[in-house]
């Protein structure tokens, strides 16, 4: 009880000199909470903002690919799924798959009549299935016309969509706008030639997030892409064929006699339908539970007979992960370094403060006291002064997050891009950054006051008091 009065004591007779030290622990303990803060909100913003707009929790693509899947892989595709049926069947049967939608990157060219001239406009896109897609990905926002007439109960449409970066560019380079319910004619690149495809221009839209890279983007429904790309089929054998088929061993002996087999080789071709297969490339997958990440690709990954590859969300956004994680750290070392200057200038006034009373220790121990009971003294007044201002600090912080926390942290608008795809960061609130900054501030007030006590109190009491 009586180092607590002398304590108190004696931050009220220096208040001054207390109030800068308390000032310069309440600036550092909000740099911590802040930067703690800033750090984990803009980690978990980028992730989310990558699953709900890019990628979804985990990509899987043809384990024939030498590639990793990428949002720009449109000069290189990546290989067909072999079976997408098959594949769409195994997800649904996880229960932790809340929705998954199958797409494919391409390029190819949307040719329009001008008075009586064909321009050629340069197009890539994803094929998508409408409505799959839009349960994984909601950035979408269509300014004119319809997303594939689904918005007006009439789809899905069989059409293209371009995004209003890109009819711009059209305007600027070419001449053209393009208008929804304008009739386009599509033109395809494959091994056999150039495929054409009449088809409508069904909407316009803006990206809501990442419109550095979406403004590119357009989208086609998989039905024209398959059309276009002549990924065809047929929609099914004849069960004579398929008995024969499977009553063959499977070595090269029994496979080749299916020849000489009236079942097989005698196929009325006429009877034949044909069949638009996806093209596919990859599929996006989004989970109930984050959390189940991991266990969902290791089960999904071990079923071999799908031929399949899977790729968490950071792997298959490309650099913008890697962006985002750079960015953090940037901002993570920027806060530390502000804060050790900040630790370096509290320590250095402690010291101060503590070599200034060194002929008040001197009379102390003159009259009796221990050097315990002086390092008690001083560290009591320390913890005291130190504690109060971050817990103050705590309390003014925590308000402001929880005020303004809401409308987020406004960021210029290039690493707004790069780290959550856009707009202000939205604060997340955890109790990890507060804990983190208290003990900073315990552990730095311990060591700033052990130290030079130990210095003052080796000086006899002699010298401390023939030094006033």
């Amino acid at each position: 009880m009586l180092i607590l009065k002398l304590a108190l004591r004696t931050l009220l007779r220096r208040k001054a000199r207390m109030a800068l030290i308390g000032v310069l622990v309440l600036f550092g303990t909000f740099l911590v909470i802040f930067g703690g803060t800033f750090s984990q909100s803009a980690a978990k913003a980028s992730k989310d903002s990558i699953i709900h707009n890019f990628t979804g929790d985990f990509i899987v693509y043809s384990e024939r690919s030498k590639d990793l899947p990428s949002p720009f892989a449109f000069n290189t595709p990546l290989p067909i799924l072999k079976n997408p049926e098959k594949l769409g069947a195994a997800l649904k049967a996880i229960p932790e798959v809340e929705a998954f939608a199958l797409y494919a990157q391409n390029y190819g060219i949307v040719q329009v009549d001008r008075e009586g001239k064909k321009i050629e406009l340069p197009f890539i896109f994803y094929a998508v299935q409408p409505d799959p897609y839009r349960s994984v990905f909601s950035n979408i926002k269509v300014k004119e016309g319809s997303y594939f007439g689904l918005d007006n109960g009439q789809g899905p449409n069989q059409g293209i969509l371009i995004s209003t970066y890109q009819n711009e560019q059209y305007q600027k380079n070419y001449g053209v706008t393009l208008r929804p319910g304008e009739s386009v004619t599509l033109l395809g690149i494959t091994e056999g030639g150039v495929n054409t495809v009449r088809s409508t221009m069904l909407g316009i839209f803006e990206p809501l997030h990442y419109k550095s890279v979406f403004d590119y983007i357009n989208f086609m429904d998989s039905a024209t892409y398959s059309n276009l790309y002549n990924y065809t089929g047929v929609q099914g054998l004849p069960s004579s064929f398929n008995t024969a088929l499977t009553a063959a061993s499977g070595d090269e002996g029994s496979i080749f006699q299916l020849a000489n087999d009236s079942a097989v080789g005698n196929i009325d071709l006429s009877t034949l339908k044909t069949q638009a297969l996806s093209g596919f490339t990859m599929v996006a997958v989004k989970l109930k539970d984050h959390s189940r990440l991991e266990a969902v690709m290791k089960e999904l990954g071990n079923m071999k007979d799908l031929e399949i590859k899977v790729a968490r969300w950071d792997v298959a956004s490309g650099f913008y992960a890697q962006i985002s994680k750079a960015l953090q750290l940037f901002i993570f070392i920027a806060t530390a370094l502000i804060f050790l200057v900040v630790i370096l200038i509290f320590m250095n006034t402690l010291i101060i403060n503590v070599v200034e009373r060194t002929s008040e220790i001197g009379t102390m121990r003159a009259i009796g006291a221990e050097k315990s009971f002086i390092r008690r003294m001083f560290l009591l007044e320390t913890l005291i002064l130190n504690l109060s201002a971050a817990l103050v600090a705590m309390v003014l912080t925590g308000i402001l997050f929880i005020t303004q926390g809401q409308r987020g942290i406004p960021l210029p608008e290039t690493v707004s891009q790069f780290l959550i795809g856009g707009g202000p960061l939205p604060l997340s609130l955890s109790a990890g950054p507060f804990v983190l900054a208290l003990v900073i501030v315990f552990v730095v007030s311990v060591l700033a006051t052990v130290y030079p006590v130990r210095v003052a109190t080796a000086i006899t009491p002699l010298k401390a008091m023939s030094d006033r």
